[in-house]
C-alpha cells in the first residue's frame, strides 16, 4: 500500500531510494529492492550499494554479520569504517531481570545512553528490575537508560545496547537490534541462542 502511494506521488518513478532490506521485519516487508520495485518500474531502475558502515564498530557488525548471513545468507553485510578494539559480549544467565539489572549498572557510561532492547512481552519484568525505566508505546529517549523493543530501535543509535533473550527476536530484528550500538554491545540470554550467535 505505501509503495502504491509513493509511485502515485512521483508518475515519472524518478526518485532515490534508501534502506536496508536486511531490516525489514515486518510480515508485509519486502526482502530485496527487485521484489519492491519491479512490479512498478519493471527493469528500469538502478541498484547502488551502500557498503560502509559509519555507525557501528567492527567488532559489534562481525557478531551482526553472523546473523545476517545465517539467516538472510543473499544479503551482504556493510564493513564498518572504524574498530573500538572492545568485543561484544554474550552471557547465559538463570534469570533475566536481575541479569539485565547487573550489565546495566556495569556497563551504562558515564555520558552517553544505553538501550535495552528486548521483546516486549519482558518489558515489565525488566522494567520492574531496573530503576527509573519504564517501558511503553511511547520511551523517553532524553533518558540515559532506555528500554525497548527492537522496532522502537530502528533507526536509533546508543553508546551502549544490551539485547536480552535474542531467540525470542525475529531474525531481522535482531540484526537491528545488534546493530543500534555505536561503541558497547551485551547480549544476555537464559535459553538458547539463535543460528548466527553461537559462532
Amino acid at each position: 500500500m505505501a509503495w502504491r502511494l509513493l509511485m502515485r506521488r512521483c508518475p515519472t518513478r524518478s526518485m532515490t531510494l534508501v534502506g536496508d532490506p536486511a531490516q525489514t521485519g515486518d510480515e508485509a516487508g519486502c526482502g530485496s529492492w527487485k521484489q519492491i520495485l519491479d512490479p512498478y518500474v519493471g527493469d528500469r531502475w538502478e541498484h547502488v550499494r551502500l557498503g560502509v558502515n559509519y555507525r557501528t564498530p567492527a567488532e559489534i557488525m562481525e557478531l551482526a554479520a553472523g546473523v545476517l548471513r545465517a539467516h538472510r545468507p543473499g544479503f551482504e553485510p556493510p564493513r564498518s569504517v572504524r574498530s573500538t578494539g572492545v568485543r561484544p559480549w554474550v552471557r547465559e544467565a538463570a534469570g533475566l531481570p536481575g541479569a539485565v539489572a547487573e550489565a546495566v549498572r556495569d556497563g551504562a557510561p558515564a555520558e552517553g545512553r544505553l538501550a535495552v532492547i528486548a521483546p516486549r512481552p519482558l518489558h515489565p519484568a525488566l522494567a520492574a528490575a531496573l530503576p527509573g525505566v519504564r517501558a511503553g508505546e511511547q520511551p523517553d529517549l532524553t533518558r540515559p537508560v532506555v528500554l525497548l523493543d527492537a522496532r522502537q530501535a530502528k533507526g536509533l543509535e546508543f553508546d551502549t545496547v544490551i539485547v536480552a533473550e535474542p531467540a525470542d527476536l525475529d531474525p531481522s530484528d535482531l540484526y537491528v537490534a545488534l546493530t543500534r550500538a555505536t561503541q558497547h554491545l551485551g547480549v544476555v540470554h537464559t535459553g538458547r541462542l539463535p543460528e548466527g550467535l553461537t559462532g
